[in-house]
């Protein structure tokens, strides 16, 4: 993944940062599925714009807290982007992976440091909302529900991440984890395992909870695991 001309770019902390067109229609669409229906179309509008706002801070914050561990743990400059999928932190260089258990430890670290941030964000936040009393006007209402809705996507990005789905933070770790005790398989029994929970989460946002764009992202997942799986077994 890595940055289009019609990107919208800029530098944060001396990270280069670029957010596609893609990024910016999806969190529409969260935030409109959040608010649900309206009934004041100047509320609607607002609250959208919040909510899009939320999306952009909540996966930004999590790819800076990747982007750090690049920059302090493997000591490696990286670029931030943020796309329909979520984002990535991508080194701008080789880098030395670490090797044995304490490598493990710095590359799971890796990958647990964008969730490890968007908690603490969520936290910061949720101290910030309990400060704030409810009902002294329309900005004020309008900045507790970009609160709400800012902490909720950063719980639950943070959750869904942590799942042993590759290439997701989970999955990251997972492989990890079984390249540490299974040095030859590990990465085909990563696949297969972020292959079934793929699936299986696919089926049960459709059958129980009806959300067909978590359905289309772990399908898309499940697809690119089949295709490395199958890959992998095609060059062995």
């Amino acid at each position: 993944m890595h940055p289009t001309p019609n990107d919208l770019s800029f530098r944060l902390f001396g990270f280069p940062i670029a957010i596609q067109p893609f990024f910016w229609l999806i969190a529409a669409i969260l935030a409109a599925v959040y608010i649900g229906r309206f009934d004041n179309m100047q509320t609607w509008i607002a609250q959208m714009l919040a909510g899009m706002a939320g999306v952009l801070l909540s996966i930004l914050v999590h790819e800076l807290g990747h982007a750090f561990s690049f920059r302090h743990v493997f000591h490696t400059p990286c670029a931030i982007v943020l796309h329909g999928f979520g984002g990535a932190a991508i080194p701008l260089q080789n880098y030395a992976r670490g090797r044995g258990f304490h490598g493990m430890v710095a590359n799971c670290f890796l990958s647990f440091s964008g969730p490890l941030a968007g908690f603490v964000l969520a936290f910061v936040l949720i101290v910030l909302f309990q400060m704030i009393p409810a009902g002294d006007g329309f900005v004020t209402d309008l900045f507790l529900f970009f609160l709400q809705w800012t902490i909720t996507i950063s719980i639950f990005w943070g959750i869904l991440n942590l799942v042993p789905i590759y290439p997701m933070d989970g999955g990251q770790i997972t492989r990890e984890m079984f390249l540490y005790f299974f040095p030859r398989r590990g990465v085909e029994y990563s696949l297969v395992l972020s292959m079934m929970l793929a699936i299986l989460l696919a089926v049960a946002a459709i059958m129980l909870f009806r959300m067909f764009i978590i359905a289309i992202f772990f399908g898309f997942f499940a697809y690119q695991n089949y295709q490395e799986l199958t890959g992998r077994s095609f060059r062995r």
